[in-house]
Parts: C-alpha cells; sequence; structure tokens
C-alpha cells in the first residue's frame, strides 16, 4: 500500500489509512483490539460517540427528517448549515448506565493493547465526561489530567424540547465554553 492511500482489502479487513508513521484504522474498535496482541499499542487518541441512543435506528430517521428525537438542528449561521447535536440532557438513568458499560469493556480492551506507560486522550464534554473517565480509573489507568479546549457554540443547549418558538431566548443549559480532554497513562502490568 502507498503511503497516505486507503487500502482496499478484498478479504474485509479493516480500511487502512498511513500518515507519516502514524496508521489509522477504521473498524469497529472493539472487535479490533480484541484481535490485537496485548501491549501492541502506544498510544489511543478518541472523540467516542457517546450517546449510544442517538446512532439507533429509530433516532436517526427522525435526524434525516430533521423533526423530533434527541438531535438538535441548529439554525443555520451566516448562510452556512451546522451540523445535528445531540442533546445530551435527554438521556436517561439507564440509557446512562449503558454508556458507562460500553466504556468499561472499551477501558479493559485499551487497557490490554496498550503499552505500559502508554496514553489515552478522550475527548468528552462537561455532561458525559465521568461516564468515560471513571470506567477509565476503575480498569487500572492513572488520571493524569484534563486538557481544557475552549470553545465557543453560539449558545448552550438546547431550548427547551418542542418549545422552541414559545421560549425563544431559553436555554436548558448553560454555554459551557470548554471541553474537557482526560488524559490518562496506563499502568505497569504485572
Amino acid at each position: 500500500m502507498a503511503k497516505n492511500e486507503a487500502s482496499a482489502d478484498p478479504t474485509n479487513s479493516p480500511r487502512t489509512v498511513v500518515v507519516g508513521r502514524a496508521t489509522l484504522i477504521n473498524a469497529d474498535c472493539l472487535t479490533w483490539m480484541q484481535e490485537r496482541p496485548p501491549n501492541s499499542v502506544h498510544a489511543v487518541v478518541t472523540d467516542p460517540p457517546y450517546g449510544l441512543r442517538e446512532f439507533g435506528e429509530v433516532e436517526k430517521a427522525k435526524l434525516r427528517t430533521g423533526r423530533g428525537g434527541v438531535w438538535r438542528i441548529p439554525p443555520e449561521f451566516d448562510g452556512s448549515k451546522r451540523m445535528p447535536l445531540p442533546r445530551f440532557t435527554t438521556l436517561t438513568a439507564k440509557e446512562q448506565l449503558a454508556m458507562r458499560a460500553f466504556f468499561t469493556e472499551w477501558a479493559k480492551l485499551v487497557l490490554k493493547v496498550l503499552v505500559p506507560g502508554g496514553h489515552v486522550f478522550i475527548a468528552a464534554n462537561p455532561l458525559v465526561s465521568h461516564l468515560a473517565y471513571l470506567p477509565m480509573i476503575d480498569a487500572g489507568f492513572e488520571k493524569r489530567g484534563e486538557i481544557i479546549r475552549l470553545v465557543q457554540t453560539l449558545r448552550g443547549g438546547d431550548r427547551p424540547k418542542n418549545a422552541h418558538e414559545e421560549f425563544p431566548d431559553v436555554t436548558v443549559m448553560p454555554r459551557s465554553a470548554w471541553e474537557p480532554w482526560g488524559f490518562f497513562v496506563s499502568r505497569a502490568k504485572g
């Protein structure tokens, strides 16, 4: 495979792209990590999809029609159409437990494939970071801190659901203006 060129592997193995000394792999991460040998990855940088709910068929259908569901369809700004965003404030306790269960499995697999002293960066937001960070610590990672990414959104969370026109200036959460990126290190195994 030529550098920076996606592989067209007919055997259904993951699509890969090489960029410098890094290899980017497009695959289901849980399956891919289960198949990797231990201590074979030096670092993980991820911006995971946090909502298990919004990528279900029902919610994706609502997204495509632009009506209802957990997706917030932002208004156009200066003629630019903005991408839909999930409303994390709509997650039920059961959905939050499912998210935490996903990250518990994910953290165990990352710990298996990561070399001792390997690093993990996890992009998050203030509403769901704990659902990813606590399973990392429980799996045996050491939290070294957070890198704070400053963001400037147009406003905070979505207006009250089904009351956009009635309360155009009300928001259900303040504008955070920051995103926490958790920084973890794998401890020595043994």
